[in-house]
């Protein structure tokens, strides 16, 4: 694909969709988002204990014949082996069935913003009950807005600092030039800051217009209800965004 650039630049970028993965002329580039990875998420440490724990108590059952008044007896169908791996790995099934519920809902969204833009049909919703949910959210938040789209799904690449990603959409939101970021967990972790501030410093490199405000839009998929973040500190994000794409680069380089 090409990205060209409001000085006359064109860039040649290929995205491989399986890897997720970026390539600028022979060099893979990195993602925005995984260079957030660096970031610790101890939220997810007991998270994962406790879906293991929910687990692990399902594959239990009672046993009514070898308990007694003094002592409950509970039994499992599995072998041991097999039981500890499922309760290891539980969590990767819970996170597949997020991260398909929020592809759902991106793809939704993308394709009724480029319907919007005239680029597309209107998309029709999805079955599962959680994306619908998601939608919904916003389908509000656009509601209580007055929102001009500018694009969708777009990618970029910063040519300064050399870094990639998609950006979920840019749109003149209340008279405000805005770079948007859609999210369908539980909360806004505070790396979402610094990923779209990210994206909005290479929209700016992109299109050379400044970038008034970011917003992370959180749409829930358990209630329908939508979280909207504003955020004019993008300089002060976008800084320690690098800071972050330093110290991962510098760990990476020790040997």
């Amino acid at each position: 694909m090409k990205i060209e650039y409001h000085d006359g630049e064109v860039v040649e970028m290929l995205f491989d969709s399986k890897l997720h993965s970026y390539k600028v002329g022979k060099e893979v580039v990195p993602n925005a988002t995984k260079i957030l990875d660096i970031i610790s998420k101890p939220a997810l440490v007991p998270w994962a204990l406790k879906v293991g724990g929910d687990w692990l108590e399902k594959n239990f059952f009672f046993d009514q014949e070898a308990s007694s008044k003094k002592t409950s007896v509970y039994k499992s169908r599995m072998a041991l082996e097999p039981l500890l791996k499922g309760m290891k790995g539980a969590y990767r099934g819970v996170s597949r069935d997020a991260l398909n519920i929020g592809s759902l809902t991106h793809e939704w969204v993308e394709a009724a913003i480029n319907w919007k833009i005239a680029e597309g049909e209107i998309p029709k919703m999805p079955k599962q009950e959680e994306a619908v949910n998601a939608i919904h959210a916003f389908q509000d938040w656009v509601g209580e807005n007055v929102v001009e789209w500018k694009s969708a799904e777009e990618k970029i690449y910063h040519r300064k600092y050399k870094y990639a990603g998609t950006v979920d959409a840019r749109a003149i939101i209340n008279g405000e030039y805005c770079v948007i970021d859609w999210k369908t967990s539980k909360r806004v972790y505070p790396e979402y800051y610094l990923q779209v501030a990210a994206y909005a410093k290479a929209i700016e490199d992109m299109h050379g217009i400044p970038v008034d405000a970011t917003y992370i839009l959180r749409c829930d998929k358990a209630t329908g209800k939508f979280e909207a973040v504003r955020s004019t500190e993008i300089e002060e994000n976008f800084q320690a965004f690098l800071a972050a794409k330093t110290l991962k680069q510098r760990l990476k380089g020790i040997k």
